[in-house]
C-alpha cells in the first residue's frame, strides 16, 4: 500500500495542479455548470468543440471542462430521446416520428432521413435550452452562493 501511495502521488499532485490551475471560485462554479450543460446537450457531434470555443472565450480551464463534459456522456445519450419527447411536445410542428421509424431511419440513407434527423435535432435543442440551460444557471447561483457563504465564515473566524 506504502509502495502504491509512492508511486502514484507524483501523478496525482500533478493531476489535481492542472485540474485547479488559475480557478478562482467563480470560476469553478461556471466551469462545472457549463460542463454540466453542455454535457447532457442532445447534439452528439459538436459538444467538444462548443466546450473548447466556450473555455476560450470565458478563460476557463479547458481540462475541467473537457472532464465534466465527458463524465456526462452516458447521462447524454440516455437523455437524447426525453428530449425529443419534450421537443416534439412543445413544438409539434416537423414530420412525426413514430418509434419504429427510428430503426428504419438510420438504416437508410438519402435526403428525406437527413431532413427528419434535422428536426429530430432541432426539436431536441429546443428542450434542452428550455431545461438544461436554466438549471445551469440555478445551480451556478447556488454555487456562488455557496461559495459566498463559505468564504465569509471562514474570514469571520
Amino acid at each position: 500500500m506504502c509502495i502504491w501511495r509512492r508511486l502514484t502521488a507524483p501523478a496525482v499532485k500533478r493531476l489535481r495542479y492542472v485540474m485547479s490551475c488559475g480557478l478562482t471560485p467563480q470560476k469553478l462554479a461556471l466551469t462545472l455548470c457549463m460542463g454540466a450543460a453542455l454535457g447532457v446537450m442532445p447534439l452528439l457531434w459538436g459538444t467538444t468543440l462548443i466546450c473548447i470555443m466556450l473555455a476560450h472565450i470565458f478563460r476557463l480551464n479547458h481540462v475541467a471542462l473537457q472532464s465534466v463534459n465527458y463524465l456526462l456522456y452516458p447521462l447524454q445519450l440516455a437523455l437524447l430521446v426525453p428530449f425529443f419527447k419534450l421537443g416534439s411536445w412543445l413544438f409539434p410542428w416537423g414530420p412525426q416520428l413514430p418509434p419504429h421509424m427510428l430503426s428504419s431511419l438510420i438504416r437508410s440513407s438519402g435526403l428525406s432521413s437527413l431532413n427528419v434527423f434535422g428536426w429530430i435535432t432541432l426539436k431536441s435543442l429546443t428542450a434542452w435550452f428550455v431545461t438544461a440551460l436554466p438549471a445551469a444557471m440555478l445551480a451556478y447561483w447556488i454555487f456562488m452562493a455557496v461559495a459566498s457563504g463559505t468564504k465569509g465564515r471562514v474570514s469571520g473566524i
